[in-house]
């Protein structure tokens, strides 16, 4: 916070695939009283692979066959796949109650 008035300046790194509809995100939760800046620091690789998954009988017991945990470097290609207008393999309905049919308009 800077002195005389009330103004707060923060710091901080996050993943470039996290900054993106940051600015619309903060402007639009503080009524667009904060101006966010954002200038590129450095970069680092992500030492996961995205299409990891278990397949010795350790690593099942361990995480279990399917493993449904969240891969962060997954989540990353998907987001850029997605902004991208590209395919993913992401599942559209989880867990459906309903089957509804639409009939036909004449």
């Amino acid at each position: 916070m800077q002195e005389g008035n009330q103004i707060f300046n923060i710091a901080a790194v996050l993943p470039v695939a996290e900054s993106f509809g940051f600015c619309d995100e903060i402007r639009k939760r503080t009524s667009g009283l904060a101006s966010p800046q954002l200038a590129f620091s450095h970069w680092e690789t992500i030492d996961l692979d995205p299409y990891w998954e278990p397949c010795t009988e350790e690593e099942m017991a361990h995480y279990g066959e399917k493993y449904d945990s969240q891969n962060r470097a997954k989540n990353y290609v998907n987001q850029v796949r997605k902004r991208k207008g590209l395919r993913t393999e992401e599942k559209i309905v989880m867990h459906a109650e309903k089957q509804r049919t639409l009939g036909k308009k004449k």
